[in-house]
């Protein structure tokens, strides 16, 4: 007789980047609640928030998302957020030509910081406003020359927001499973996850964890 498989628990962490008021925190409310905050205050230091999700018949993972400060003044407090990161989620504002101008910066502290394989979307927000300064044309080239995936989305209007995660979760996953195909992978949010906001040290658990 067969052995069933073990249940594997992945465990990963993933971090928002970006200039201040590209809407960092507005993208992990969306995802986190579906709420949006209209004006509120830019991050300072940096918060996170935790989130179960079954991703197969044998696996489920936690992530933790990271929100940074993106002031210049703090930059150096924010590189100590990219030790073990998996993943990072770039951010730009669409009306602001400064938050396009220093995503070669960010790009820069990505690499001097971060592994080498590691999983990084970029996003274009507030695509909900009559105007823009950055054409998507633009941005989709930019994305294609530092090899990295490009979404629009609205925080205000809840566009895209659950493919961005998702589609970084898939990639973060097959990266530690040997390049196995994004496509194989069909995750669902657990009926029993837990979503909370919490600060401080994560706790340990006592399950097998699966981490680079």
């Amino acid at each position: 007789m067969k052995e069933p498989s073990s249940k594997i628990f992945y465990q990963f962490k993933i971090i928002l980047l970006g200039d201040s008021g590209v809407g960092k925190t507005s993208l992990l409310n969306r995802y986190m609640s579906e709420e949006f905050i209209p004006n509120k205050p830019c991050t300072i230091n940096a918060d996170f928030k935790m989130k179960s999700m079954i991703i197969d018949q044998n696996s489920s993972a936690q992530i933790t998302i990271w929100d940074t400060c993106g002031q210049e003044k703090y930059l150096a407090m924010t590189r100590q957020y990219f030790k073990d990161a998996h993943g990072i989620i770039l951010m730009y504002d669409i009306a602001d030509k400064r938050s396009f101008s220093n995503l070669d910066i960010w790009l820069e502290e990505i690499k001097k910081n971060s592994k080498d394989d590691i999983s990084i979307i970029l996003v274009g927000n507030k695509i909900d406003l009559k105007f823009r300064n950055i054409s998507k044309e633009d941005a989709e080239n930019f994305a294609k020359n530092n090899n990295i995936i490009y979404y629009e989305v609205s925080c205000k209007d809840g566009i895209n927001i659950d493919s961005v995660f998702d589609t970084i979760i898939k990639d973060i996953i097959s990266k530690l499973n040997n390049n196995k195909s994004i496509s194989d992978y069909n995750m669902v949010l657990s009926p029993s996850s837990s979503v909370k906001a919490v600060s401080g040290k994560e706790k340990k658990r006592e399950k097998e964890i699966i981490c680079c």
